[in-house]
């Protein structure tokens, strides 16, 4: 009988061995999936602590960037003011210095104006209309006996001759009149030209025309002929022979207005001396056409050569530095250049103007 007994104990032992086993089991798995539990609360925390952090971060940047922001977006309005700013006053510096340009070479034209109208007011004081009013008077008092005191009369005899030199000299009146007031109406033309050139300025960059350049140095002379005749001045003139060129005519006529006008206050000074402006025309390769205006005057240091083209500068103490300057703007705006040559003090300057050009032929 004993052995049955322990055969059953047996199975009874190994029953508890598994079942020790399986609730061994069980509590690791209990304690591995409370141990993950805990882990997973563990970063579950820890990223809401980093979301929290990163958001502050967040929050934090994003206020400085908007501070960052705001503060350029003042400096921009004030960068914008700024450039307003400096663009009125680059626009009000331009208009003044086209306002001092017009007024400098209207000043040039007036001065012929005035000599010309100076002429004729003072060939008007001293006619000779005078003498014809007191031969009317002599006429009218021997109504009566004309032909008697005219053929028996000395003084009488001496009428009809009188009568022709005075038609002469009236005649003589006349035409210097007639041409100190065409010259006068050339000179208020371009004045007319220079204001109208200004106003459209924003509107038409050039105007050509058929020209001759040596009948338009002629008018530039004539205009100041009144100033070269008073300082004594001889003209050169060396013209080749040029076509009929497409220019703009009132540009160049400023231009070489102002480069005589210069050319004779340089040597105004030049007492010792015979005051001698030669004038040249020529054409370079075809399509340039080349001017120079020199003279024998006080000459140019070489600092100065490229300076006297620059607005406001001048070496004279009544000089305002505007001619030269316009000068050299009008040669650019031709799309042509304006250049400055002198050995020196007290050897002159010659001054060369070179324009692109066509023919008026070569645009048929």
């Amino acid at each position: 009988m004993p052995e049955p007994t322990v055969r059953q104990d047996q199975p009874a032992e190994r029953s508890s061995e598994s079942e020790i086993i399986r609730l061994n089991k069980i509590i690791r798995a209990l304690m591995d999936r409370a141990e993950r539990s805990a882990n997973a609360q563990g970063s579950d925390f820890g990223l809401f602590q980093t979301t929290v952090m990163l958001e502050e971060l967040v929050a934090s940047r994003t206020e400085e960037l908007q501070t960052a922001l705001d503060e350029n977006e003042d400096i921009t309005q004030k960068l914008r003011q700024t450039q307003g700013d400096l663009v009125e006053s680059a626009r009000q510096a331009g208009m003044a210095e086209i306002a001092t340009n017009v007024l400098h070479n209207v000043g040039n034209v007036l001065n012929s104006v005035n000599i010309a109208a100076d002429q004729v007011i003072n060939q008007v004081r001293s006619s000779k209309v005078q003498g014809l009013a007191r031969a009317m008077q002599m006429l009218n008092q021997h109504a009566a006996d004309l032909g008697d005191y005219i053929t028996h009369n000395d003084k009488g005899k001496l009428l009809p001759g009188y009568l022709n030199q005075l038609t002469e000299a009236l005649q003589a009146e006349q035409q210097f009149i007639l041409d100190e007031l065409g010259q006068l109406l050339l000179s208020v033309n371009h004045i007319k030209e220079i204001v109208s050139t200004q106003q459209a300025y924003a509107r038409t960059s050039t105007l050509v025309e058929p020209l001759r350049v040596s009948d338009l140095i002629e008018d530039a002379l004539r205009m100041n002929n009144s100033a070269l005749d008073r300082h004594r001045v001889t003209v050169v003139k060396h013209f080749a022979e040029v076509p009929v060129l497409l220019l703009d005519k009132h540009r160049l006529l400023l231009i070489l207005i102002n480069l005589i006008s210069n050319a004779k206050n340089a040597m105004a000074d030049r007492a010792e001396h015979a005051r001698i402006l030669t004038l040249s025309v020529a054409m370079v390769e075809t399509d340039t056409l080349q001017i120079g205006v020199q003279d024998d005057g006080e000459g140019i240091e070489p600092d100065n050569l490229t300076r006297i083209f620059t607005h406001g500068f001048s070496t004279r103490k009544d000089g305002h530095g505007f001619g030269l300057h316009s000068c050299a703007v009008a040669a650019i705006e031709m799309g042509g250049n304006l250049t400055a040559h002198s050995d020196g003090p007290g050897k002159g300057a010659l001054f060369t103007l070179a324009l692109p050009c066509e023919t008026e032929e070569s645009t048929r």
